[in-house]
């Protein structure tokens, strides 16, 4: 009876498929991005003026090799394809490593102790070129109490730094305290500072006024900023027109002399009527004499139309 059974339907097991290669996309990619990142290094270390920033920019092409890497694995029907997450890792961190040091250079141009003492250098050298274009006005020097100028590079340089057209320079003067009776007067002093200042060929961009009131808060305060190329065919008029004033008393900072005045005039208004209390038993003194007592101290404490910490003491 076995001789007549079918060959065919014998129970032989099939041959099993061959286990598919396991391709993780990442791997090549890490490795030409170490081999980059060793060569620009080391081109960054011995190559002067070698521009590593440019070159990190184009750190957007390691995607591109992951695609091709996976475009290629993924054509082949023999190959299972994975994602290599620790080697993607490793670019990143590679990446991260390029990139800080494309911007060490720049950072340490922009930083470092060249451009700062560029910077003080030629703060020193202008400084002194505007005392000396002051020399023209003596009296005028003398009423300064304070010149400074400052230096700002607005571009990065190899090696040592140059003052260059797009570079910034501030000129800041404090005027003495509460030495204006008003507004034109302080012009008048700023204008002609910047008259000498332009005419000695001083490369000042910005200009900045301010005469304060005195330590105690009484007087008048003023400040004036501007470009130089603001003020090219400006008149004094026209330039006091950009001038902030404040009038202060007491520490007390008034919008114009007239509400200063009033200010004043209120606290003499309570001392006198307190005296007066005090010397006639109660009795309070007339407008009249009121309105006499605090017109003649109020004369006695204005010096200049500006409140006086002496006189008013």
């Amino acid at each position: 009876m076995d001789e007549n059974k079918n060959p065919s339907a014998s129970t032989a097991t099939q041959t099993p498929e061959a286990p598919k290669k396991v391709r993780r996309v990442g791997r090549v990619a890490f490795a030409l991005l170490l081999i980059l990142a060793g060569v620009l290094l080391l081109l960054q270390q011995f190559v002067p003026n070698f521009d590593l920033l440019t070159i990190a920019r184009f750190s957007p092409a390691l995607l591109i090799v992951l695609g091709v890497e996976l475009l290629i694995y993924s054509a082949n029907p023999n190959v299972k394809v994975s994602f290599d997450w620790l080697s993607a890792l490793g670019c990143g961190f590679i990446l991260v490593i390029v990139g800080c040091s494309s911007l060490v250079p720049i950072l340490w141009n922009s930083y470092g102790p060249t451009r700062e003492y560029a910077q003080n250098r030629y703060e020193t050298q202008l400084q002194d070129q505007a005392y000396q274009a002051l020399n023209a006005d003596t009296d005028l020097k003398a009423r300064i109490d304070n010149l400074q100028i400052s230096v700002w590079f607005n571009h990065i340089q190899d090696g040592t730094y140059t003052l260059q057209d797009e570079d910034s320079v501030y000129l800041n003067i404090e005027l003495q305290q509460n030495g204006y009776a008003d507004t034109a007067a302080f012009t008048a002093d700023c204008y002609r500072i910047t008259q000498l200042m332009e005419q000695s060929g001083i490369p000042v961009d910005t200009y900045n006024f301010n005469s304060y009131s005195d330590p105690y808060g009484n007087g008048n305060s003023y400040s004036l900023s501007f470009l130089s190329s603001f003020f090219e065919g400006l008149s004094e008029e026209q330039l006091a027109q950009r001038v902030s004033s404040y009038y202060d008393y007491d520490g007390t900072s008034y919008s114009s002399s007239a509400d200063r005045d009033e200010a004043v005039k209120a606290v003499l208004r309570e001392e006198i009527t307190g005296e007066f209390l005090e010397t006639h038993d109660g009795e309070y003194p007339t407008e009249e004499y009121l309105t006499q007592e605090i017109e003649k101290r109020f004369q006695a404490m204005t010096s200049n139309g500006s409140a006086t910490p002496e006189t008013a003491a």
